[in-house]
């Protein structure tokens, strides 16, 4: 994986007051890169790679820089739950440099939206703040192209089999998807039970290919790690 990251002017003048941090063990970096110079080297050459099925017997490709354990976990978590929004550009830019291994297409970023509710309590949509930098990084456009229109049990309370089901007819795609490649982002992903019921509906709604980009991967081993509203278990190749 890339260590580097495209830093303007502003983050290096940014960097005089707020220091960049690894995005693995928080020490400080230069604002050109991502991990430091320990960390680098462990790196994974490739990414985190799983193929899904849907029940319409599509096979979507989904893709994370990252496994989400160790220190990147914590970065996640002060991400997500500690209104750290900011890492957004950092973690966006590692998740940016995949779309390079899904196949070449007119690619539309969407992304797993909050529900209003979960919104308001967290104050910001991170799996959208991700979006707006897998997008910037490669020159294309977002759009909301899904809404969640059912309340759902927080997945980590449930049991696998519960889980398949908690989430079904949850989200409703836009008109505004038929016949667009698309580039579906989330933050965590595990069972890839949120993925499957987002990507069912975008197909429903008439979209041409559907592929998704995550910030971390969590192995089903992993089923009592802290999740997301939009995240779920999932066995990595």
């Amino acid at each position: 994986m890339k260590n580097e990251f495209p830093a303007s002017g502003r983050d290096w003048i940014r960097a005089l007051f707020f220091p960049p941090k690894c995005l693995c063990c928080k020490e400080r970096v230069p604002p050109d890169r991502l991990f430091c110079r320990s960390c680098a080297k462990k790196l994974p050459e490739e990414p985190n790679r799983r193929v899904i099925t849907l029940d319409n017997g599509q096979d979507m490709t989904v893709l994370a820089p990252f496994a989400y354990e160790g220190g990147y976990r914590e970065t996640m978590l002060l991400y997500k739950f500690a209104g750290c929004r900011v890492m957004a550009l950092r973690i966006g830019a590692a998740m940016a440099g995949l779309v390079g291994e899904l196949p070449e297409r007119s690619w539309t970023v969407t992304y797993v939206p909050l529900s209003p509710e979960g919104l308001r309590n967290r104050g910001y949509d991170q799996s959208h703040l991700l979006a707006l930098q897998v997008a910037r990084h490669n020159g294309l456009e977002v759009q909301r192209l899904l809404e969640k229109v059912k309340k759902t049990r927080t997945q980590h309370e449930l049991g696998l089999e519960e889980r398949l089901t908690n989430l079904l007819g949850a989200y409703r795609a836009s008109e505004q998807a038929k016949g667009k490649d698309l580039i579906l982002v989330d933050d965590i992903v595990t069972s890839g039970s949120t993925l499957k019921e987002c990507a069912g509906a975008l197909y429903e709604a008439g979209a041409g290919l559907v592929c998704c980009l995550c910030a971390a991967g969590s192995w089903v081993e992993q089923a009592k790690a802290e999740e997301t509203e939009t995240g779920v278990l999932l066995r990595w190749m």
